[in-house]
C-alpha cells in the first residue's frame, strides 16, 4: 500500500471531531498519501469498508463524559472488521447559530447525541428552555447540521453544537464555547480495516 493513496472513510463531515482525530492519526504515523471520505455515520463507514469502497474506517467509540457511542456499537454488531488502532483527542463544544440568526429566537439545539450527553449539565443550567435533539440519518452528524445551517437549508431558530472549527468553515456565529461538562473531555476513536486484509 506504499504507493497507493490510502482512502479513509470517517464518521463525521468536514470540520468534525472525526476529521480532527484522523488528522492527528495520519500526522502521528507520518502518512502523507491519503484521502478522506466523509461518511457521517458509523454505519456508513463499516458498510463502505465491507464493500471495499474504503481502505480504512474511523469512528468514535467512547467519550470520557458521555460514555459509549451507541451509534457505533449498533453498527459494529452488523459487520466483520479488524481494529487497526485506537487513539483519543481532547474535545470542546461550541454552540453555533446561523450568521443571520438572533440568539434570543433560538428554540432548538440539533447535534449528535454524544454532544448532548457531554454537555447535559451545562445545557440544563444555561439553556434550560431550548429543545435538545438529534437529526436522523446523516443529520446525526453535527458537521452536516452545521453545513446545512451555513447554507441556510435549516431554519434560523435551530442551533448546533460541535467543534468551533465548524463556525469558521460554514460562516456560523459562536454563541458560547467550551460547554462540555468537564474540561478534561476526551473521545476515543477506532481505526478499522476489513477482516483478513493487511
Amino acid at each position: 500500500m506504499k504507493n497507493k493513496t490510502l482512502l479513509i472513510g470517517i464518521q463525521g463531515g468536514r470540520g468534525s471531531f472525526n476529521e480532527q482525530a484522523i488528522n492527528y492519526y495520519v500526522e502521528r504515523e507520518g502518512i502523507k498519501n491519503y484521502k478522506l471520505k466523509y461518511l457521517h455515520t458509523s454505519e456508513k463507514v463499516l458498510k463502505a469498508l465491507s464493500k471495499d469502497q474504503i481502505d480504512r474506517g474511523q469512528f468514535a467509540i467512547h467519550n470520557s463524559i458521555g460514555g459509549i457511542v451507541s451509534e457505533s456499537i449498533i453498527a459494529m454488531g452488523r459487520y466483520n472488521f479488524k481494529i487497526a488502532d485506537q487513539y483519543a483527542i481532547k474535545i470542546a463544544h461550541a454552540l453555533m447559530i446561523r450568521d443571520d440568526a438572533d440568539v434570543a429566537k433560538i428554540t432548538t439545539i440539533m447535534t449528535h447525541p454524544q454532544v448532548l450527553a457531554q454537555c447535559a449539565s451545562t445545557l440544563a443550567q444555561k439553556y434550560p428552555n431550548l429543545e435538545k435533539t438529534s437529526g436522523k440519518g446523516d443529520l446525526v452528524d453535527h458537521a452536516m447540521v452545521a453545513k446545512l445551517l451555513g447554507n441556510k437549508k435549516i431554519p434560523k431558530n435551530i442551533a448546533t453544537m460541535g467543534s468551533n472549527i465548524l463556525a469558521k468553515i460554514y460562516n456560523l456565529k459562536i454563541v458560547e464555547d467550551n460547554l462540555q461538562d468537564a474540561k478534561e473531555n476526551y473521545t476515543t476513536f477506532l481505526l478499522v480495516k476489513k477482516a483478513g486484509k493487511l
